[in-house]
């Protein structure tokens, strides 16, 4: 600590007059007694010790009455302490300077810090300094310590990057499964895509017979129900070309959507599927409660409820039943599609659920529930052409004994997107 400046103008000898007292407060007077460090104040070219603290008397094996007042060179034979003083007092510099080390572990070394007290016009009146003694061994143990903490910082450092570099290697791998499990996938729709290509040609040729047969057969029909049977199939066959000439809908649909009726089409494809439900003993209710006008592509909307009616009947089991609910969408809802209007679809059944760990897995391509009778897609188709529509589809399942069932949702806006 250095003592603040002495400024008395009385202009009697530096070397006899330093008056330490007046100089130094109570408060840094006590600091200073306490201090852990030897410490003293010397006046004047003779360096007169005009103050000791008691850890410089510690380190002096003096009492306080037998340094004061005595030069210290007379007091303390430490070597040279006399010259750096002198320097330091003529000088003005402040100096930090070691005695050099010596051969014996055991001698102590010390280390001197000093630094001039200034009186009036900045004239050196005497020396502040503190000494600190050390051992050699007290020196080596101090610089094994910090290269020991060097060390340990380096080592923090070398395993921080290590966990890094683990933690990079670690997405490296995952990002390299996915691509390969995405390759895999492209592979496999790949080859569907080919296929359905090879099927939609060798389809069409059958297709466009049964077309002229039906026409064929239409005027000859005079009853009412089975002109409306023939006008359904003719619908369906159309449907059919529609598929197998978009592969599936591996690509979009070049014409533009229309306006039509989604309560029609509801009722088209229930009343169509409605003999299968009756064989299966299943009954297939509509609740109806707007007409949910839309514009999009027909024959997409037609392929959606029917891959989710179809899914129903084979997930329900005699004796149960199939809800077709078709009802305007909340605006929370649109707002959340950013749709002005839209319409939800619910197509729930009494089936046995679809397991907890299957219901994320639902929408990928090639994945099935029904073993070998199913392909699938229809989902993954299903949800593709929801999603094009602006639109999404949810599902909600449960296998609770006496209680199970499962419930697709889906949502269509009003108007097909830009």
């Amino acid at each position: 600590m250095r003592p603040k400046e002495l400024s008395e103008n009385a202009e009697v000898d530096a070397s006899l007059h330093l008056n330490w007292e007046r100089g130094v407060t109570s408060s840094e007077r006590s600091i200073l007694d306490t201090l852990p460090l030897p410490t003293a104040a010397l006046a004047g070219s003779d360096h007169i010790l005009r103050y000791v603290n008691s850890a410089f008397c510690r380190l002096a094996c003096k009492t306080k009455d037998e340094l004061v007042g005595k030069p210290l060179v007379e007091v303390v034979g430490w070597e040279g302490c006399l010259e750096l003083l002198n320097h330091v007092y003529n000088t003005g510099e402040v100096e930090i300077q070691s005695e050099p080390e010596r051969t014996a572990a055991h001698f102590a070394r010390r280390s001197y810090t000093m630094w001039p007290i200034q009186g009036a016009e900045d004239h050196p009146v005497g020396v502040m300094m503190q000494v600190t003694e050390t051992t050699q061994a007290h020196q080596r143990a101090i610089a094994v310590n910090e290269q020991l903490l060097l060390s340990g910082v380096r080592q923090h450092e070398l395993r921080e990057t290590a966990e890094s570099l683990n933690a990079q290697l670690q997405l490296e791998i995952a990002n390299r499964e996915r691509m390969e499990q995405a390759l895999v996938h492209s592979e496999k729709l790949a080859v569907t895509a080919r296929f359905a290509s090879t099927m939609a040609h060798e389809i069409n040729n059958p297709l466009e017979a049964m077309t002229n047969l039906v026409y064929l057969l239409a005027p000859l029909q005079t009853d009412t129900e089975a002109r409306a049977y023939i006008a359904t199939l003719e619908d369906q066959l159309q449907g059919l070309r529609r598929i197998t000439a978009h592969s599936l809908k591996f690509h979009r649909d070049g014409n533009k959507p229309a306006e039509f009726k989604l309560d029609a089409v509801l009722r088209e494809v229930s009343d169509f599927y409605r003999p299968q439900a009756e064989r299966q003993g299943i009954v297939v209710h509509q609740r109806l409660e707007t007409d949910g006008t839309i514009l999009a592509f027909r024959g997409e909307i037609v392929q959606v409820v029917t891959n989710l009616l179809l899914n129903a009947l084979d997930a329900t089991s005699a004796h149960g039943q199939v809800i077709l609910h078709l009802y305007p969408a909340p605006r929370w809802l649109c707002e959340v599609h950013r749709a002005s209007r839209g319409y939800c679809l619910s197509i729930a059944d009494s089936g046995s659920g679809i397991a907890a760990q299957d219901r994320a897995r639902v929408y990928q391509p090639f994945f099935t529930t029904k073993g070998e009778r199913g392909t699938g897609l229809g989902l993954w188709v299903s949800a593709g052409i929801v999603n094009r529509v602006g639109g999404s589809i949810r599902v909600w399942s449960t296998c609770r004994p006496g209680r199970s069932g499962t419930c697709f949702s889906v949502f269509l806006p009003a108007q097909h997107p830009a």
